[in-house]
């Protein structure tokens, strides 16, 4: 079984090849086992080449790569050209160990130095040279024969004799070789753990017959086991396996094709055991599969396709049904009421009945006009306040109505669609025409109380007080009397009856022109008071004013919602629509997925030789979700094996996990590869 993350690197061309076969690939892509990585081969650098493998390694130390090469599928090819049975084999391309190291020119090579380094020159050549043991220091000593001259080995071989032993020396890389290879090795650095094991996987055409009796009669006298390897550059952590599959014409074809990425996704899944995956070796992959349970997956799967197929395209037929029905009232009318609860102003009134003759007579005025004033205008800002509060709560109220109505989806008719745009545009002109700013005007009652405050302190202060009004009564009544002096004066020289009569007539005046002055003071507080009463009357039109407002606000609020109502409508008629057209989107890839799958899993059935078992699938809906898209709906996948039963790889024992229950067995076989000896017999 596998522990290790592999990353698959894919071509255009195999992830071409692919398109078709991705799904078997998703649900080990979901469960975090493997992961691609697109392949530029024209990249030569990680970041050009495989721009998204730090990605796919993000965080998952221990990772391989498996690289896919297709290209002996593809029509037309360009670049370098592989060995016919060797499709790692690049003849034409290879680097001589006594080359200097330089960047390969074949795509495949060059991203295993990308991924795995450079690897080191290996060593060829060798030169003659002596071993011996110092006398002195008694240590061993060796030393090339191209550093000494013709004395000196004389000298050592007359001190040392048979103790000085010719030996064979590796022949040292020369400072170009390792520089170049520096070089490489700077620019293929990799900046995350490199991957523990990298497996190319590669398609190649089928051998013909002559070729196999062709080779069959060589001996191994005139060929040696091949070193394509080692010729080629490629790292010591590489693998090679191949797989043959014939032309698309062939009958055989889909087939081959299955079983291939079948076998990609199996050794994807599992880490495969050294002695069957050596370095340095050509493996064939393949695979068996269980027909039976083949028969019995395609079966099922084909039947509830088809199933779903009929389904689909029933439920494209269908049409929504209307919101309303002809006679309904398509906007109701959504009420907003508003209620000024509280004080009713009654403590806002001034008594003015209690206003004396004088100013100050029975209380100061002034002092308590004041006082009074203060407190209502206290009381007035008070007043105010509730019903900005009413029409705040109202206005919020108003704001969650409005915003519950949106999300609902409507479908109705032409004409349904025309008498709601008449109704939006009924309500819209009333919204605009009738404003509430004005209805409750604060700042122009606030002013007529302060004009008719300061014609009240006017009218007070014009008001005389108590004293003075006294004093200035009785200097008035006595010079008055005084003016009947001469009278009473003339009226005692006529007699005792005349001068009654005198006093008579001047007391009678007297008490005249005291109630005159008494007359004047009732004047005065009728004046003061009518002032005082005028504030009475601002307040009254004030009070009346805030709570006619209050029916106004609830209409207005409700011609509002109403109209938020209807847009509502309108955007749900637009929600509809947009459903409507999402689930159409959403039918139509539905339809076209169950289509190109009946067809792909219609021709795996008969590559197989499957006899066909149709029957209709009921209770669809337990099985499909209409509403999920094809590449995230189960219909669209294999069911996955999760038994703990493994399946054999090749014949020696080993067992490994199995992606699909119809998958019987892995098989990883070596092919012996040998290099031609010209000149020998």
């Amino acid at each position: 079984m596998n522990d290790m993350h592999t990353v698959i690197i894919l071509n255009k061309q195999s992830s071409d090849l692919l398109k078709d076969f991705r799904f078997l690939y998703k649900p080990f892509v979901d469960e975090g086992t493997i992961s691609f990585c697109d392949w530029n081969e024209a990249g030569t650098d990680l970041k050009s080449a495989v721009p998204d493998i730090y990605k796919c390694i993000k965080g998952k130390p221990d990772w391989r790569a498996i690289v896919l090469n297709t290209d002996s599928m593809a029509v037309h090819t360009s670049g370098p050209v592989a060995d016919e049975k060797n499709p790692f084999d690049f003849p034409g391309e290879t680097v001589n160990d006594t080359e200097i190291p330089r960047e390969s020119n074949v795509p495949m090579i060059r991203l295993s130095h990308m991924l795995c380094g450079y690897p080191a020159a290996t060593v060829k050549n060798f030169e003659k040279g002596f071993e011996y043991y110092d006398e002195k220091t008694l240590k061993r000593v060796r030393v090339r024969e191209s550093e000494l001259t013709e004395d000196e080995v004389y000298q050592l071989s007359r001190r040392y004799r048979d103790r000085l032993k010719p030996i064979y020396l590796d022949v040292p890389v020369s400072e170009e070789v390792k520089k170049a290879q520096d070089e490489l090795n700077e620019k293929y650095e990799f900046s995350d753990n490199r991957p523990q094991e990298l497996i190319f996987i590669a398609t190649r055409k089928h051998k013909k017959d002559e070729e196999h009796i062709y080779e069959s009669w060589k001996t191994q006298f005139e060929m040696e086991s091949s070193n394509f390897s080692s010729r080629n550059k490629y790292p010591n952590n590489c693998r090679f396996i191949c797989s043959s599959i014939t032309n698309a014409e062939n009958s055989l074809y889909m087939k081959e094709l299955t079983e291939f990425w079948v076998s990609v996704l199996t050794l994807a899944i599992n880490r495969i055991p050294a002695s069957s995956l050596q370095a340095y070796r050509l493996y064939k992959l393949g695979m068996e599969a269980s027909e039976e349970e083949l028969e019995r997956l395609l079966n099922k799967r084909l039947n509830r396709m088809e199933s779903v197929y009929d389904f689909v395209q029933e439920r494209m037929k269908m049409k929504a049904e209307l919101s309303f029905e002809e006679d309904d009232i398509l906007v109701p009318e959504q009420k907003i009421p508003v209620h000024f609860d509280g004080s009713s102003g009654k403590e806002l009134y001034i008594n003015t009945s209690k206003i004396g003759l004088s100013r100050d007579c029975p209380k100061d005025e002034l002092f308590t006009w004041i006082m009074e004033i203060t407190e209502k205008k206290r009381q007035i800002n008070q007043f105010l306040k509730a019903p900005r509060r009413a029409i705040d709560k109202a206005s919020q109220y108003l704001k969650g109505r409005a915003e519950s109505f949106f999300g609902d989806e409507y479908k109705m008719d032409q004409f349904q669609v025309e008498d709601l745009e008449a109704e939006i545009e009924r309500l819209e002109t009333y919204v605009l025409e009738n404003s509430t700013s004005g209805l409750v005007d604060e700042a122009k009652f606030k002013e007529q109380i302060e004009t008719v405050d300061k014609k009240v302190k006017k009218d007070i202060v014009s008001h005389i007080r108590k004293s003075t009004a006294v004093q200035v009564g009785c200097c008035l009544l006595l010079v008055y009397l005084l003016g009947f002096v001469p009278y009473w004066i003339s009226a005692a020289k006529l007699g005792g009856s005349q001068f009654g009569s005198a006093v008579v007539v001047a007391l009678a005046a007297l008490a005249v022109a005291a109630a005159g002055g008494i007359a004047a003071l009732f004047i005065l507080r009728y004046r003061v008071r009518m002032s005082m009463e005028e504030y009475n009357h601002v307040i009254h039109t004030m009070v009346n004013n805030v709570n006619a407002s209050a029916d106004e606000f609830g209409k207005y609020f409700t011609a509002v919602c109403t109209y938020m109502k209807a847009q509502s409508i309108r955007a749900g008629i637009k929600l509809k629509s947009e459903s409507i057209s999402s689930a159409q989107f959403i039918l139509r890839a539905h339809k076209q997925a169950l289509k190109s799958s009946i067809e792909r899993d219609e021709e795996v059935a008969a590559s197989y030789g499957i006899r066909r078992v149709a029957e209709v699938e009921k209770n669809i809906t337990s099985f499909f979700h209409e509403e999920k898209l094809p590449k995230d709906n189960a219909l669209y996948y294999y069911e996955t094996d999760k038994s703990d039963v493994g399946i054999p790889l090749n014949e020696a024992g080993d067992l490994v996990r199995a992606p699909y229950k119809f998958v019987a067995k892995l098989k990883l076989e070596r092919e012996d590869l040998y290099d031609e000896v010209k000149g020998e017999v």
